[in-house]
């Protein structure tokens, strides 16, 4: 097991909190000449970063069991997690194990003959200049996405503003905004995604409220002329029974998926299954990862695309350019996809000292 201190080229925030720095932990497993990588992040589970040497105790034990029952199976291991960013880290280190890292799933992606759709992404503080916030949107256009993602926060007719001023030169792009529940009750929330939506450039929005407010959300998707997408709502609801139960009250247009915070694929995969059973949409979404968790959230997207007909989808995995040392890999971001280029190489030396 290792640790990494990665830095952002900028500060980086949401409604809840500036990022600055992100500590990772990596489990690395070796199996005769075959080497197995996992990424446990924990920066977006509240639980773990309250108290980061817990989790760091608890991930040195599963790795003691590891040794001692000497499986690869995930499920082996379910009792002694209570962090959805160690299962899934778990869960990576040995698919890779069994597929030789870099891969978890041999597939088209992997051998670079298809790509995966993903967002832009303009973070909260690109608001503070309103030149500079178009600037940086139309350097996401320039880069070839049609979907862009945009963080707000309550500061609405600034924002409005400056989208509006996009829809005016682009029209042809699509917006997603992601408020991180910024909004502090039904009728502020309706009356902003009302007047978004009179844009006709926004494609949705991500959690308006903060989550735990079942009713109330479940009344701004009934009443919301925009599709509502859940995210942090779906954090640490775990167990079946309860995801089937959310879905059921709130009856939202979209879920956002991050393997990180909803129980790593497994769990993930679980709310896949239950939102198709209601017509509810999906997409997955990276939890600001390095580049080794977002090259296995990428090939399991493109796994879970196929899998279950979701092809046309645009996902949120587009968050790797924001450290500045980054692991070095055969990642791309080519005219608004994320590919896996298999002639480039993986530098990751020093992980491997």
């Amino acid at each position: 097991m290792k640790k990494r201190i990665f830095f952002f080229r900028k500060k980086v925030s949401n409604s809840n909190t500036i990022f600055k720095k992100n500590i990772i932990w990596f489990i690395i497993l070796r199996q005769n000449d075959n080497l197995g990588i996992g990424e446990c992040n924990p920066i977006l589970d509240q639980y773990a970063l309250k108290n980061l040497k817990k989790f760091e105790i608890e991930l040195k034990n599963i790795l003691e069991k590891i040794i001692s029952l000497k499986k690869i199976e995930t499920y082996c291991y379910y009792k002694y997690i209570s962090y959805s960013s160690i299962l899934f880290g778990l869960e990576q280190s040995f698919l890779s194990l069994k597929n030789q890292f870099p891969v978890l799933y041999h597939s088209k992606f992997t051998h670079g003959k298809e790509g995966v759709p993903v967002n832009g992404i303009i973070w909260l503080n690109s608001f503070n200049n309103k030149k500079h916030a178009i600037k940086e949107i139309e350097d996401q256009i320039i880069k070839g996405f049609s979907f862009i993602k945009i963080k707000i926060n309550m500061n609405f007719f600034n924002q409005y503003s400056i989208i509006e001023e996009i829809k005016k030169k682009y029209p042809f792009i699509k917006i997603r905004v992601d408020a991180n529940g910024c909004f502090k009750n039904i009728k502020e929330a309706l009356y902003c995604l009302n007047k978004f939506y009179d844009l006709n450039i926004i494609d949705l929005m991500e959690q308006p409220i903060s989550s735990g407010n079942w009713k109330e959300m479940s009344e701004i998707c009934k009443k919301s002329k925009l599709p509502i997408a859940l995210d942090e709502e779906l954090e640490n609801v775990n167990i079946l029974k309860e995801k089937r139960k959310l879905l059921d009250v709130i009856r939202p247009q979209y879920i956002i998926l991050k393997p990180s915070v909803n129980g790593g694929f497994y769990g993930s995969e679980e709310w896949i299954i239950e939102a198709m059973k209601r017509r509810i949409k999906w997409c997955i979404s990276s939890s600001l990862e390095s580049n080794i968790g977002i090259n296995a959230i990428a090939q399991w997207t493109f796994i879970m695309q196929k899998k279950y007909n979701n092809q046309n989808y645009t996902h949120g995995l587009n968050t790797g350019i924001l450290y500045v040392n980054n692991w070095i890999s055969p990642l791309e971001i080519k005219k608004g996809s994320i590919w896996y280029n298999p002639f480039l190489k993986w530098k990751i030396k020093m992980l491997l000292k």
